[in-house]
């Protein structure tokens, strides 16, 4: 008789280490559904905003909130790591960026920067 492998049970993925591509791809979809999830709320404001003065200033008002404020910020990483991400891709399809050692590069780049676009904004606005 053949024995069977002992399959593990559990399967920590947080003791998995994934390489920058990877994650870089991960955050690329998470950031690509949150876009496409936050559509409704923003066109929400956005018609709110141009309805009138006192609908403007309600707007505002939602805006300020703290968890509302921080929603848009998540969303400012979303929109900067989907377009720097995309602009990797690209360059990948042409064939610009090939091997890995350029790509895990350009995927290590593509997640710092898509950070740290969210962080000097959030710095210049609080200034």
């Amino acid at each position: 008789m053949r024995q069977q492998k002992a399959r593990p049970v559990f399967l920590n993925l947080l003791q998995i280490k994934l390489p920058p591509t990877a994650i870089a791809s991960i955050l690329h979809r998470v950031a690509g559904v949150l876009l496409i999830v936050s559509l409704p709320f923003l066109v929400y404001l956005f018609d709110l905003s141009l309805r009138d003065n006192d609908s403007f200033i309600f707007a505002i008002q939602i805006t300020n909130t703290p968890w509302v404020s921080l929603y848009l910020y998540l969303l400012l990483w979303a929109i900067s790591h989907h377009f720097i991400a995309g602009i990797r891709y690209f360059l990948v399809d042409l064939e610009i960026v090939s091997g890995k050692c350029s790509t895990r590069l350009s995927a290590a780049i593509v997640v710092a920067v898509g950070l740290l676009i969210p962080i000097v904004i959030f710095m210049v606005s609080n200034l």
